[in-house]
């Protein structure tokens, strides 16, 4: 059996028996056509299955280095490879799957898109933000007041929000319960929200925000009403829920919050996920610098 019959059994394993979609298909056989190029530059001559050993992968993931793939393009590729030859074995093609010793390159760790203090300041301070509807305005206030996840907002039951204490009880990952303050300008975006909420006959009558017709909010319907609102105000190519919760969280550590308090308003399991927000954003760098420099 030549390789390229590898491939094709193998791209026909996950079309027929794993119901891969058409397009995930076509980037297998792409990635496995580029290590067959590879395997025909490397063997001059005929070779078999046993003739491909650890440093023959090694020195493909090199050649990926050194034609500057990006890291994420470079893992995928592995991965590809990992569970190519691992079909391979238990096909009883090869003795054992070598690509299992090959190692992932560490990724770089994306800085987390959020709002300046001047875009967030026009998002919640301009003509367009008066004539908002109270629902948009509600759930714009309370994803910047708390950073509570999309889905922790669709599922917020108004019997976990004190009013007394400005404070809400969220339950997320895991079901893992944690309870969140709010902001007077949640709370009375909320208020105002709740004067003309639809009150439900039965089933949803608890949870806080509602549909028209009295149904819980879906997420696109959250994505878009965000989306529409930062569109007006800042570049960044993401206007999602999300960009708010990171807003959220690097606001509250420019001004000098405590990062393990942050980290548990966020829900964060662990110091490492909350430590992506520590960068240093261009406020806090213009104040230290106006503040150092003698000409500043």
């Amino acid at each position: 059996m030549s390789f390229n019959k590898y491939i094709s059994e193998y791209l026909s394993y996950l079309k027929v028996n794993l119901k891969y979609s058409p397009n995930t298909i076509i980037s297998y056989e792409n990635d496995l056509k580029q290590f067959d190029e590879f395997l025909a530059k490397t063997f001059s001559n005929e070779f078999s299955l046993d003739d491909i050993e650890l440093s023959l992968l090694k020195s493909f993931v090199a050649d990926l280095f050194d034609e500057d793939y990006s890291k994420r393009s470079i893992s995928r590729k592995i991965s590809l490879l990992k569970s190519f030859f691992k079909f391979l074995a238990k096909k009883k093609y090869i003795k054992k799957n070598i690509a299992s010793a090959l190692i992932f390159p560490k990724l770089d760790k994306k800085l987390p898109s959020y709002l300046t203090e001047s875009e967030t300041e026009k998002l919640f301070n301009s003509k367009e933000s008066e004539e908002r509807k109270p629902l948009d305005a509600a759930i714009l206030e309370l994803f910047y007041s708390t950073g509570i996840r999309l889905s922790e907002l669709i599922n917020l039951k108004i019997s976990n929000v004190n009013f007394a204490n400005k404070t809400i009880k969220v339950f997320g990952k895991g079901s893992k319960e944690r309870i969140v303050p709010f902001g007077k300008n949640a709370e009375e975006a909320i208020n105002n929200y709740l004067k003309i909420r639809t009150v439900p006959a039965e089933g949803n009558r608890d949870i806080l925000f509602l549909t028209q017709s009295g149904n819980k909010l879906y997420p696109m319907q959250v994505n878009r009403i965000t989306k529409k609102s930062l569109e007006g105000v800042t570049e960044l190519k993401k206007k999602s829920p999300h960009v708010l919760r990171h807003t959220f969280a690097s606001h509250l550590l420019d001004k000098g919050a405590d990062i393990r308090a942050v980290k548990d308003l966020l829900g964060h399991e662990s110091l490492s996920t909350t430590q992506v927000y520590t960068h240093i954003s261009p406020e806090k760098l213009k104040k230290v610098y106006k503040q150092a420099h003698p000409r500043g």
